[in-house]
């Protein structure tokens, strides 16, 4: 996946590495959860139509074919981001990325195939993650929307309701925008003010949906150096409303960039308030798709994840 990423006009190593993934799978090594594993199943790309507007998807195999040619050691970077279908200068195209990028979707997909055949709790650990990826554009180091597409295959099989609660520090640009006129669908998530955290456009409290969707996007913008305190506050605000509107099924875009150091973090959460979390969002009593998606301290990542898992599982 990306090597680089050009931060206010500097080349730099990406964050989006392996390692936050292979972290957790060692973390899960001699654990309970180790025999759940499962390898993800295999999907056709037509299926991101379901959440994308074709012409992105093709936009996306379009630029894979020119990065060798025209891009920056081999990583293609937009020019005119909305011509170009790209949010930022942080999520460059490869030759491989289209694969690798709906191989992370597919995770997400077999999840709720668990999920909708009787499994109540299931962990997808998405690479690259998805939350930032919009019905048309890419950004954030995301390219499919691993959770929209979750939530889409949810409604496909019959489900009516599904809640998605996004608990990455950045807020979900790309699922809002894909889910804003939809009723069937309840978008709540708590992240960094976009005052001070990415992407600067979006997030506020004040968007709550338009047409059909008007009032089933739920967003609590908070400070730096949030902790556990107020950020369980808000949490509590976002089950309320999640538990009033009864969902089916409820996918939950987890992020670990909400751990106290993390490089693009701000907030002050530590391993044992994802116990929490899990706690409370399985007292809902709906089955749980979890969904990494940011979090960029490999360490972090594990004992989140680890603590995460404790508290669904009990």
């Amino acid at each position: 996946m990306p090597r680089t990423e050009i931060l206010y006009g500097r080349p730099l190593p990406h964050p989006e590495r392996p390692e936050r993934v292979e972290a957790i799978r060692q973390a899960l090594s001699g654990t309970p959860w180790e025999a759940g594993i499962v390898p993800p199943r295999a999907y056709p790309l037509a299926l991101a139509h379901s959440v994308h507007d074709p012409r992105y998807v093709e936009h996306l195999s379009a630029r894979a074919l020119e990065a060798d040619d025209e891009g920056l050691d081999g990583e293609w970077f937009p020019y005119v981001f909305e011509r170009d279908r790209s949010l930022d200068t942080g999520t460059p195209i490869r030759r491989e990325t289209p694969e690798f990028a709906w191989a992370s979707a597919c995770v997400a997909l077999t999840g709720a195939d668990l999920i909708l055949e009787g499994v109540s709790v299931a962990y997808a650990l998405c690479r690259p993650p998805g939350h930032h990826a919009s019905h048309g554009a890419s950004g954030g180091y995301c390219y499919f929307n691993n959770a929209a597409l979750a939530a889409a295959r949810f409604l496909a099989s019959g489900s009516t309701r599904i809640a998605i609660l996004d608990l990455d520090i950045h807020h979900g640009n790309g699922t809002q925008d894909i889910f804003y006129a939809s009723s069937s669908v309840l978008y709540c998530s708590i992240h960094g003010d976009p005052e001070w955290a990415y992407p600067p456009h979006t997030g506020m409290a004040n968007e709550r949906g338009a047409g059909d969707g008007a009032g089933f996007t739920y967003n609590q913008p908070l400070p730096k150096d949030t902790d556990w305190r107020s950020y369980g506050a808000a949490l509590d605000r976002a089950l309320e409303k999640i538990a009033h509107f009864s969902p089916w099924q409820i996918v939950l875009s987890q992020g670990f960039d909400t751990f106290e150091g993390d490089r693009w973090g701000g907030f002050l959460l530590h391993a044992e308030d994802f116990t929490g979390i899990g706690k409370r969002v399985r007292a809902l009593r709906a089955p749980v798709l979890a969904v990494l998606e940011g979090g960029y301290e490999p360490a972090n990542i594990a004992a989140g994840s680890m603590a995460l898992l404790e508290g669904l599982s009990g």
